[in-house]
């Protein structure tokens, strides 16, 4: 099939590098991209295409950026009159992907989530989260690769809702983990931090840099867990919870 992917980042390109390994012909869309997104999309073998030629030849978009991109990406495409299959695959909130949805009204929308590394081929497994009427089809898409699809559930918002009761998890700690290293830091017992990573409990606690480590992907994460707190409202949950870990990501960006 021929695929529009927006935009290969770190996961983007590699998901839609196992695409191009299914033997689909992807295209993305380099105009205002950078240097660094230009390399990942040569690497995977996309094919750089304008805009309006992406999308009008496209059978299927998959959207795969920073989660404060996705609905801005849902407008341009739906304005642009596409009405095959949409997979939404960032973490949004219902809200959100409700707006999303709404954007492309003659498209099949197929709600999407990734738990797992970027798919190479290694030990750890890339799960990609499916839900909607289509996401059988979309799963489909990456048979044989080292994406392994799960369908979730038959209406969009339960493919995030399994990615961000993951995400709420892994990143939370991953959060904790940070302050937890800033304390120490403060009062000088770093080491005696470090060596409780001897404990079942206490993997995160292995490298002090952790800190420095995650400002790469702060800015990413920070919105992520905009949507993790709205996610949580809407379920009647602790929200503030989420958004107070959300200032971990404020404070490394």
């Amino acid at each position: 099939m021929r695929i529009a992917v927006f935009h290969p980042g770190a996961m983007g390109s590699k998901l839609a590098a196992q695409l191009v390994a299914a033997g689909h012909e992807v295209h993305w869309v380099p105009d205002g991209r950078s240097e660094a997104s230009v390399a990942r999309a040569a690497e995977a073998g996309l094919i750089g295409t304008p805009f309006a030629e992406a999308v009008d030849a496209a059978e299927v978009v998959l959207c795969s950026c920073a989660p404060q991109g996705a609905v801005d990406i849902a407008v341009q495409v739906g304005k642009a009159g596409f009405g095959g299959l949409y997979i939404e695959a960032n973490p949004l909130s219902p809200a959100s992907l409700r707006e999303a949805q709404a954007a492309v009204p003659q498209a099949t929308f197929v709600d999407a989530g990734v738990v797992g590394p970027p798919p190479t081929g290694g030990s750890s497994p890339t799960h990609l989260m499916l839900s909607g009427s289509a996401a059988q089809q979309a799963a489909s898409l990456w048979a044989g690769t080292a994406v392994t699809p799960m369908v979730v559930g038959d209406e969009p918002g339960a493919a995030s809702a399994a990615k961000s009761s993951y995400a709420l998890y892994n990143k939370g700690k991953a959060a904790l983990a940070v302050l937890a290293f800033q304390l120490a830091e403060k009062h000088g017992v770093t080491e005696a931090l470090t060596a409780q990573q001897v404990r079942a409990d206490a993997g995160s606690l292995q490298d002090p840099s952790l800190p420095d480590q995650l400002r790469r992907v702060a800015w990413r994460w920070g919105p992520e867990f905009d949507e993790l707190a709205a996610t949580l409202d809407d379920a009647g949950l602790e929200g503030d919870a989420a958004r107070a870990l959300r200032q971990v990501w404020t404070k490394l960006t």
